[in-house]
């Protein structure tokens, strides 16, 4: 199982997720044990991680955009990024400054994924509240029908993100990650509120193919070794 560093770049800088709560995110250096400065270069230099999941909140917002600096990570580690895609146009941008290209249920729609099947694209499954969040009504809503209807397409692999854990450290909801490995017919990456590294092993038990995490590493709970 792959262990993947995650990143939130707003306005330029690296700030701590906390339960998708984007007005309350802080720079990273105030929360972090092991970097000293909220520069995302400096920030993955410190880290040295093999790959990382980048979204870019001032264009999943809809104001700005951190592409130039994202271009400039993809050359220090592999990396898959959230730009907040809308259109293909979208896809098209994000291949070009990074490895993969994540389709989130949060802004993009299902008329995009079906368009992109053929490019190097994933899906995350943004959950909110218990929901898939989507202005798609079918990307939204009971998140297993979600997961079951991306059987019919063609993408890398399933993000699941449950938006209420992240920052958290609250742990995961294993039955539930259970239930999504079981109908999905691709490798499951999980994201959200991972607490220590024996939730890691039981994820691994369960069939999950990554898990992409960050406060666990800049609090030293998780050994930073194991995304490098």
């Amino acid at each position: 199982m792959e262990i993947i560093f995650a990143m939130d770049i707003r306005g330029g800088v690296v700030v701590k997720g906390y339960k998708g709560d984007r007005e309350r995110y802080e720079p990273i250096e105030r929360h972090s044990k092991i970097c000293t400065t909220s520069d995302p270069l400096n920030v993955i230099d410190a880290i040295r991680p093999r790959r990382t999941y980048i979204a870019d909140l001032d264009r999943i917002l809809g104001g700005g955009s951190n592409s130039l600096i994202i271009k400039r990570l993809s050359t220090h580690t592999k990396t898959l990024i959230d730009i907040g895609i809308r259109h293909l146009d979208d896809v098209r941008e994000a291949e070009r400054i990074g490895e993969t290209a994540i389709i989130g249920t949060e802004t993009g729609s299902l008329d995009v994924i079906r368009a992109a099947q053929s490019m190097r694209v994933a899906v995350s499954i943004d959950v909110k509240d218990g929901s898939a969040t989507s202005l798609d009504p079918a990307l939204s809503g009971d998140p297993l029908q979600v997961v079951e209807r991306m059987n019919l397409y063609k993408v890398r692999a399933l993000l699941l993100l449950n938006m209420n854990l992240v920052g958290t450290k609250q742990g995961v909801d294993f039955d539930f990650i259970e239930r999504v490995i079981d109908i999905s017919g691709h490798p499951i990456l999980v994201a959200g509120g991972i607490k220590n590294s024996e939730e890691l092993d039981k994820l691994e038990d369960l069939g999950a193919s990554g898990v992409v995490l960050s406060t666990a590493i800049h609090e030293g709970i998780i050994p930073v070794d194991l995304v490098r």
